[in-house]
């Protein structure tokens, strides 16, 4: 299993302490890692130029640098997303990515390889916004086409800290292991849901006649159009 985190910052506080756990609960299999981490392996800002989406993702700016890191996102079989909360939001380096990954949704030219995908979401906050971040990185992920999502959000109350500091790090370490488990079978049976399944279809109806020429010939191309699916 090739597990991918994405850690939106380079700074060693609860969201690390958290991430390093749940891939401890993964240690004890045939499982390769990787890692991405923002800004340091790519702080380029989206111009808005819309390139990649108007004449192909080769058109970005930034292609050489963002192509290496979505190679890696593809190769993956569980994506973790974590950030820690950013003023009511996820990190500016993991936003900087994902606004890199915009031709990749559902509505434009999707990926199969992310049909096949797990995601994991880990969010820490030492105040509030852990839930809209999180359904943040929800929609990104179901848009990207992965079909099982799941997350772990904590409330820390301290800026800066490290989950062992905490009256009920036994507790969190449980949730966790828990959480990991149902990440774990998803990996071994995952299925593409109602969801995700509702959404390409009706991208697939706007594809027919759509308005994005190098979309339309992209899902022509695969097939998609005459009854051949990604999943």
């Amino acid at each position: 299993m090739r597990i991918l985190t994405i850690m939106g910052t380079p700074h060693k506080g609860n969201t690390r302490a958290i991430t390093d756990l749940f891939l401890k609960e993964f240690e004890d299999g045939n499982n390769s890692f990787d890692e991405i981490v923002l800004p340091n392996d790519f702080n380029k800002i989206c111009f808005g130029c819309a390139n990649c989406i108007l004449k192909g993702e080769d058109k970005c700016p930034h292609y050489n640098e963002v192509n290496p890191l979505i190679k890696k996102i593809e190769n993956a079989d569980l994506i973790i997303m974590a950030t820690p909360v950013f003023v009511g939001s996820c990190s500016s380096g993991l936003k900087t990515l994902l606004d890199h990954l915009a031709y990749m949704w559902l509505v434009h030219r999707p990926k199969e390889s992310m049909f096949n995908k797990v995601g994991l979401i880990i969010t820490t906050a030492g105040g509030s916004y852990v839930k809209q971040t999180v359904k943040l990185l929800k929609t990104n992920f179901s848009f990207l086409g992965v079909p099982r999502v799941y997350n772990y959000g904590i409330t820390t109350m301290k800026m800066g800290g490290n989950y062992s500091d905490y009256k009920d790090k036994d507790k969190i370490k449980k949730r966790i292991h828990k959480k990991a488990n149902k990440v774990k079978k998803a990996l071994i049976n995952n299925k593409v849901g109602f969801k995700t399944k509702f959404l390409y279809n009706l991208f697939k109806m706007t594809q027919k006649n759509g308005w994005n020429k190098i979309d339309v010939d992209y899902w022509k191309e695969k097939g998609w159009l005459d009854g051949k699916r990604p999943y």
